[in-house]
């Protein structure tokens, strides 16, 4: 009987060993290096000065960060930071950081760098985009108490801790490195233009895994620059990179005949695809067709007409979700799940244009003044899904009368008739919201901003409903209560709706291609997608 119980004992106890073992030898397996595309060169490695998608990967990659926001769980996680605190108005914000802290040159890593790493992003002079999220960036100041601490006072509080302080890299204090040192997973080794970015692991940092084996797991990764998606696509296909991220939908199907296990659909993205109409005093259009695109009964009557589904099936080959607001459903804390909008009704929209003076005469739509509804939309040459969803509007709006033309124009001139001349009718562009607060679109919807596409600068918001949408903008920016955010960014959604100044058309899938040798991948539709995680990805086996 003693036998046996010690038996019992044993057993477990050998099993524990055993599978520890095994956890262990899995996590220190060598992994290769990682590999994938990117679009165009980093306009820059300095983690301060950061304002586009391809150096925001390399930041993401390399910098060391006090908090990093977790795009699974939409909540900051502690990083070199292992806690914080804030006051109860917050505008006070104490970190506590990790105890024996290197960068990858081996140089230690203390509450001085975060220090002056902070105030190099605060000060005017480094043109930083960060120093905008502390609204007023000059009366910030920095104290630390000792080698552990950093104390952080704010003039008034700022939205989205986690997301601001994801956004600063730790630098060496007195030396910005271009990321060659960092205190991220991996530093900057190489650089040649137009080829390739060469990252290395950094041995020097913080994180291991639930084994005890320090991350991250692969000895390196390789961006390869290539502008040409059928290179990339070609090169995944034969083993040479590891991910694409994003998929785009033309190329899914092909891959998904090939390698079914290595597409990835996430369902609708945060980002939108819209239209809508020039609304600017300052336009130099007919007053007659101002006065169209400044009526909400032709605004809602052309929304009413969008056949969104054939949008979502054609234009992105089913891989894309109908539209109806500018949050998207897979931001489930700020979506509006009680949204009225105005669904596809072309005999509603046919009454609707005839109850706001409109009529038609043959095949044609005219106003009450005789003039024939035609106008035009513009859009990006080089995106054929946008190029498709206009010519597929264009015969969504025939059975109105109206006609419609599709002029695609090269970027730079687009944003030249947009931003300046402000010589066009209609718009096709989409919106890439890499944050999920809300709170980062408020220079889209404040009525004196630049970027209020439909009429922008505006003085005074012209109309009651954009000086409501101003009010609740400010509303969520200011409060300190989640509730009274919600509740203020719900009634600019049902606003938007109603008004439809953007005709939200669709959300386009997070699409995803993943190597089925690439491991730990939990992908998300929140930004960075796949490589949220980078420092535990590991490639299994050898390049073919």
């Amino acid at each position: 009987m003693r036998f046996r119980t010690q038996a019992l004992i044993i057993l477990p106890t050998l099993v524990a060993l055993i599978a520890a073992t095994q956890a262990t030898s899995q996590s220190s397996t060598p992994s290769a290096e990682l590999a994938w595309a990117i679009r165009y060169d980093p306009k820059t490695f300095d983690p301060a000065k950061v304002d586009e998608q391809v150096s925001e990967t390399v930041r993401f990659l390399t910098g060391g960060v006090l908090l990093r926001l977790n795009p699974q769980t939409q909540e900051p996680q502690p990083e070199l930071a292992e806690s914080w605190t804030s006051s109860a108005d917050g505008r006070v914000i104490s970190f506590r950081l990790r105890s024996g802290l290197r960068f990858s040159d081996g140089t230690s890593l203390t509450s001085n760098d975060v220090a002056w790493s902070l105030r190099r992003i605060l000060d005017p002079a480094t043109g930083a985009p960060a120093a905008e999220e502390f609204i007023a960036p000059q009366k910030v100041t920095v104290e630390t108490p000792d080698p552990r601490t950093v104390v952080v006072r704010l003039p008034q509080r700022i939205l989205g801790i986690g997301k601001v302080f994801d956004e600063i890299a730790i630098e060496p204090a007195g030396r910005a490195s271009q990321g060659r040192v960092t205190s991220g997973p991996f530093f900057l080794a190489n650089y040649k233009q137009g080829q390739f970015v060469q990252l290395k692991a950094n041995p020097n940092y913080w994180k291991r895994d639930a084994a005890g084996v320090q991350l991250p797991y692969a000895p390196g990764i390789r961006l390869e620059v290539v502008g040409n998606r059928e290179q990339e696509i070609a090169r995944f296909q034969r083993g040479a990179y590891d991910l694409i991220d994003p998929l785009p939908p033309e190329y899914y199907s092909l891959l998904a005949q090939k390698s079914p296990g290595a597409v990835r659909d996430l369902g609708p993205s945060l980002n939108s695809e819209q239209m809508w109409f020039n609304q600017s005093p300052a336009a130099p259009l007919p007053e007659f067709e101002k006065a169209w695109f400044q009526s909400r009964a032709f605004r809602v009557a052309i929304s009413q007409s969008v056949h969104r589904a054939d949008l979502a099936r054609i234009a992105y080959d089913g891989h894309a979700t109908p539209a109806y607001g500018f949050i998207s459903p897979a931001n489930t804390l700020w979506y509006n799940t009680h949204l009225q909008v105005p669904h596809e009704d072309t005999a509603a929209a046919v009454r609707l244009l005839s109850s706001a003076g409109f009529h038609k005469s043959g095949d044609r739509l005219y106003d009450a003044a005789g003039h024939q509804v035609k106008f035009s939309i513009v859009t990006n040459s080089g995106n054929s899904a946008r190029q498709k969803m206009a010519t597929l509007i264009q015969q969504d709006l025939a059975p109105l009368g109206i006609d419609v033309a599709v002029v695609t124009l090269d970027f730079p001139a687009l944003i030249e008739r947009l931003m300046h001349s402000m010589d066009y009718e209609a718009c096709l562009l989409g919106l890439s919201n890499v944050e999920p607060d809300p709170n980062a679109m408020i220079n889209v919807w404040q009525s004196a901003s630049p970027n209020h596409q439909w009429n922008p600068s505006e003085k005074t918001p012209a109309t009651p409903w954009e000086a409501q949408i101003d009010k609740d903008m400010d509303l969520q920016a200011g409060s300190v209560r989640l509730q009274d955010r919600k509740r203020a960014v719900d009634d600019v959604q049902q606003i938007v709706a109603d008004q439809q100044p953007f005709i939200y058309l669709v959300y386009p899938n997070a699409l995803y291609a993943v190597s089925p040798q690439l491991t730990g991948v939990q992908p998300t539709v929140f930004q960075p997608g796949i490589v949220w995680n980078a420092d535990s990805l590991r490639l299994q086996g050898s390049r073919r």
